[in-house]
């Protein structure tokens, strides 16, 4: 079982590079920190904190109500007010360690532009050691838990997919991709690369800082529309 003597908490640099990290220590976690928040941000994230620090360290089963409430520095009453269930806490734990993976754009944006953005964002986010601590776990309780996979589907998921395949549908109504362009098929491709060599990095080369700028062009020169 993993131990974290310690966690120092700390903001997530919007440049970090994006090569792939190899496995790191677990005293070497650090909780996320969003843009902008103090240190001394509140209750409510040093909650969420608690729980994705908890939640890599021990799994999702030996993280209670209790041992969040402990790390967090604050009593159960507090938690209980907010979140009267830990999947609940859990969902909100994730939606506010993916919030920099939201895809915002206008019906007047470069749709490219756009999605270098998000390509760039997904890239930082899987070269995140708690990230790579996190997935195989949640993975687990996915298939675990189908009411649990409802409900992350819906409140995670959703949210953060639809806005980029909408914007892939747009750039299709706007003659910039190929008419029988599939956006659903697209916005697998801007992911799964990633998310593949963050769960099975082994024997393979470490990703150059270009990797989501090279790995869009890739999948825009196969659905880009004849110039």
């Amino acid at each position: 079982m993993l131990h974290y003597e310690a966690v120092q908490l700390h903001k997530r640099s919007r440049h970090r590079s994006t090569t792939v990290r190899r496995v790191t220590p677990a005293s070497d976690l650090e909780a996320p920190r969003r843009r902008g928040r103090p240190r001394d941000a509140g209750a409510r994230e040093a909650i969420l904190d608690a729980t994705l620090v908890l939640l890599a360290e021990r799994g999702f089963h030996a993280t209670t109500m209790d041992s969040i409430a402990e790390r967090a520095g604050v009593g159960k009453n507090t938690i209980y007010r907010r979140w009267s269930a830990k999947d609940d806490l859990i969902i909100d734990a994730f939606l506010y360690f993916t919030a920099d993976l939201e895809l915002r754009a206008g019906p007047g944006d470069d749709v490219y532009s756009r999605l270098l953005e998000h390509a760039r964002s997904v890239a930082r986010f899987y070269a995140d050691p708690l990230a790579s601590r996190l997935i195989p776990g949640l993975l687990g309780e996915l298939q675990r838990d189908p009411a649990f996979a409802d409900a992350y589907a819906e409140r995670v998921v959703a949210p953060l997919r639809e806005p980029v395949v909408a914007l892939l549908e747009l750039a299709r109504e706007r003659g910039e991709l190929r008419a029988d362009a599939d956006p659903e098929q697209i916005a697998d491709m801007l992911v799964g690369p990633g998310f593949l060599r963050m769960l099975f990095a082994f024997g393979l080369p470490e990703t150059k800082p270009t990797y989501p700028d090279s790995l869009l062009d890739a999948i825009w020169r196969g659905v880009a529309a004849p110039a």
